[in-house]
């Protein structure tokens, strides 16, 4: 069987205080090299400037065993968008090289794939898919008149009206999907057993996440939203997820805060997760992670 062609573009940022991660995604793919085949990581800033989600990504790439994966850095920010990149390139070249082959898991800012689009006309039509983490229909993080509001589309408004207007396969993993999914002290508990490095990694540097989170005001309750790893999730276990086909835009008006809305503008289309068996899913995070020998 032909392994998946994925690139994965993120904003990683573990071991940094009171950040949430895109390590247990990375991990999790990576730990299933007989079905994915990571071609490289294009980090973004967001959860962390670029001058430290790099050497981050590195990081996880050497725990994960997988030096050998390039990491093509990309946009210091919102204002790099539009501007070749390392990330942007490598984008190009890598979905140019194997048309319709190459799927991408867009879990940070969107900067570098709108670049990518912008800079070739022909990207997004030879793009497999893209799986991106963002926007919000109606979720928020509980704070008072700041919601609908999700982190990844916020950072870049512009890069993620882009991508969603592009026409190519697009499945949008909301924040309204991924706030049905808690990471709790079971799952850490189950991770401290696995007896591999990978997951000794993961579980040391989420636990002083998980105790934030316990203690926060979130409308979350008892653990963090592994928000990264439903999207990584989904490119190998659709079924877990029920989903729509819909058309989705940013939200008009003057404030953008991440926030998405239905339209009838069929450039739009996107299949849209709206309903997780959330068990199954941190069930299956959890047996990947121990594939790692």
């Amino acid at each position: 069987m032909q392994r998946a062609r994925v690139i994965i573009d993120t904003d990683p940022a573990i071991g940094i205080p009171f950040h949430d991660d895109d390590a247990l995604a990375i991990l999790y793919l990576l730990a299933l090299g007989d079905e994915f085949e990571v071609l490289g990581v294009t980090p973004i800033a967001g959860n962390a400037p670029l001058h430290r989600a790099v050497p981050i990504a590195h990081e996880i790439l050497g725990v994960a065993g997988r030096g050998d994966i390039p990491v093509h850095p990309g946009a210091s920010g919102a204002r790099g968008l539009g501007r070749p990149t390392q990330a942007s390139r490598f984008l190009v070249q890598a979905v140019r090289e194997n048309p319709g082959e190459v799927s991408i898991l867009a879990i940070g800012p969107l900067t570098n794939v709108a670049t990518a689009g912008l800079t070739d006309p022909e990207f997004f039509g030879n793009l497999g898919r893209i799986v991106v983490m963002g926007g919000a229909i109606a979720a928020g993080y509980g704070l008072p008149l700041a919601g609908p509001l999700e982190f990844n589309f916020l950072k870049d408004s512009s890069a993620a009206s882009a991508v969603l207007a592009a026409e190519c396969e697009k499945v949008i993993v909301t924040m309204d999907l991924c706030v049905q999914v808690v990471f709790t002290r079971r799952e850490l508990d189950a991770l401290l057993t696995i007896p591999n490095r990978q997951a000794v990694y993961l579980a040391r540097n989420v636990a002083p996440w998980l105790r934030v989170n316990s203690l926060a005001p979130t409308p979350w309750k008892g653990g963090f939203v592994p928000w990264d790893v439903i999207a990584a999730i989904y490119m190998r276990r659709p079924e877990l997820f029920e989903e729509s086909e819909t058309c989705l835009r940013l939200r008009e008006g003057r404030w953008r805060t991440g926030a998405v809305e239905r339209c009838y503008d069929t450039s739009h289309l996107c299949r849209l997760p709206q309903r997780v068996r959330a068990g199954e899913l941190l069930d299956e995070f959890l047996d990947v992670i121990a594939l790692y020998g």
